[in-house]
């Protein structure tokens, strides 16, 4: 079920990614960092969503990073799937 919770995140991400980029006017690099920080940001409310942050200073970089990989790579893929790239 915890893993669910990141493919979600990140196939979620993609329409508000999208939504951002146009709101903004967002090319190249500017885009790949707000991709980059929206899918952090989907990471740690993924984190909270499955109830494996429990308090700030008990979060273990290990799990911050592994959650950031899965949601980015969800992404990923399903922008590459919605895209047909």
């Amino acid at each position: 079920m915890e893993q669910l919770i990141f493919w979600l995140a990140g196939v979620l991400g993609v329409p508000l990614v999208n939504a951002l980029k146009q709101r903004f006017g967002l090319q190249g690099r500017a885009a790949m960092w707000l991709t980059a920080a929206v899918a952090a940001g989907l990471a740690v409310l993924a984190l909270a969503a499955g109830g494996l942050l429990g308090s700030p200073a008990g979060w273990e970089p290990e799990q911050l990073f592994t959650a950031f990989g899965q949601v980015m790579a969800a992404a990923t893929l399903a922008y590459k799937l919605l895209s047909g790239q």
